[in-house]
């Protein structure tokens, strides 16, 4: 008799220490009694975080994994350093542990069979359980960051003014609308190979006119160069699955804000 083996799903947050500190009790607690999930959940941080000071990543549902600073060349740097942000502050300086997400596609993630990554202040609302069954096969699954209107394109996400840009705009159509937010990240294993992240780093070092640190880069690796992007789909039963904003009439189960737009 043929038996079906069971995938191994884990659900997946990156955090500096101070992060941790401020946000991860509560989303681990959340996750579990809103979301109704009591799977593992893997934590990446930096390979010098003292997490035996946090009691909330104390027990066996909780993997710790470590990983080095993603690092580029200082060149690479400066020029993240100086790119005009359209007056919002520079991301490579103020939040360069996001480059730390580039981490969920190391290899050693393919222990489990898929990926649900959140940001650690990501908003739960309610039972996870039937988004978490769409699994995402040979895909990665993201809400678009035009959503809901799709009027922004993906060039948004890039300094139009940097030296690499002329260069980036030749060669990938910037102009869509259908790009996606790396808040939420749903997918296969399947998609990391032993270069994915190495490859990540590279494009980021050939591009380096990124705004918005390793979401534009991702864009442009699992959009351009693999194809497997598709967007999270929008509901499950009758509650929406992810929006940036709470909404009156309608139940999302996960918000990055805690509020509707413009309260």
């Amino acid at each position: 008799m043929n038996l079906e083996i069971e995938q191994k799903l884990a659900v997946c947050v990156v955090g500096n220490f101070k992060y941790l500190y401020k946000y991860f009790s509560k989303f681990k607690k959340d996750i579990i009694e809103k979301g109704k999930y009591l799977g593992e959940i893997i934590v990446i941080t930096s390979i010098w975080c003292p997490t035996f000071l946090l009691k909330s990543t104390y027990g066996n549902n909780v993997k710790i994994l470590r990983f080095k600073k993603i690092k580029f060349s200082k060149r690479v740097n400066k020029v993240l350093n100086t790119n005009f942000s359209n007056g919002q502050p520079n991301r490579n300086k103020k939040k360069s542990f996001q480059w730390h997400k580039l981490h969920i596609f190391d290899e050693k993630l393919k222990f489990w069979d898929f990926i649900f990554y959140l940001d650690l202040k990501s908003y739960i609302h309610g039972d996870l359980t039937k988004l978490l069954e769409l699994k995402p096969n040979n895909k990665i699954f993201a809400r678009s960051d035009s959503y809901p209107e799709y009027i922004n394109t993906l060039n948004s996400q890039f300094d139009n003014n940097a030296n690499s840009y002329k260069d980036l705009s030749s060669k990938y159509d910037l102009d869509i609308t259908n790009f996606f937010q790396t808040c939420l990240l749903f997918f296969d294993t399947k998609i990391i190979s032993k270069d994915t992240k190495k490859d990540l780093v590279l494009l980021a070092e050939k591009y380096p006119c990124t705004i918005t640190n390793e979401q534009a880069i991702c864009n442009l690796y699992f959009i351009f160069e693999k194809n497997q992007y598709t967007e999270l789909p929008f509901q499950v039963g009758k509650d929406l699955t992810f929006f940036y904003w709470m909404l009156d009439e309608t139940k999302v189960l996960i918000t990055k804000q805690d509020r509707p737009q413009y309260k």
